[in-house]
């Protein structure tokens, strides 16, 4: 009798295992784009992907063209500083923040731009990426 109940409680755990073995995962995550700034005022703060252009003007400091564009964002100016001279190294002698070149336009990177410069990864200055893609999808055991 004993034996029957053993054979019976292994057939129902391998039809169970069965059904829970053929079935397939479906998750789908919500891909938020947002950055944690966007509660914030300043344009680059609510979009991640806004840059801007700044011709340099004579007498104008570095720091004051970031408080001018950055103020408000949260981005720490010491790495801003870091990433604008790193990308305008035209418009600064021997890449020394007190040294800018009047008239010279400069590139005011958006937050992604400086995220993929410290990661090392290359990127073209105008680029601006467009997420239409709310979900990823993943489909698969």
């Amino acid at each position: 009798m004993l034996k029957n109940y053993f054979f019976l409680f292994l057939f129902l755990k391998a039809f169970i295992a069965n059904n829970y073995l053929s079935a397939e995962p479906f998750v789908v995550l919500q891909y938020n784009n947002a950055s944690e700034f966007s509660d914030r005022s300043n344009e680059f703060a609510q979009d991640p992907d806004y840059f801007n252009k700044h011709r340099i003007l004579p007498g104008e400091s570095l720091n004051l063209i970031i408080e001018k564009y950055y103020d408000g964002s949260g981005l720490n100016t010491s790495f801003l500083q870091l990433a604008i001279v790193s990308l305008n190294k035209h418009a600064f002698r021997n890449k020394n923040i007190n040294y800018m070149i009047a008239d010279k336009t400069i590139h005011l990177p958006s937050i992604n731009q400086i995220s993929k410069l410290m990661k090392g990864i290359d990127f073209e200055l105008d680029e601006q990426l467009n997420y239409k893609q709310n979900n990823i999808y993943y489909f698969g055991g």
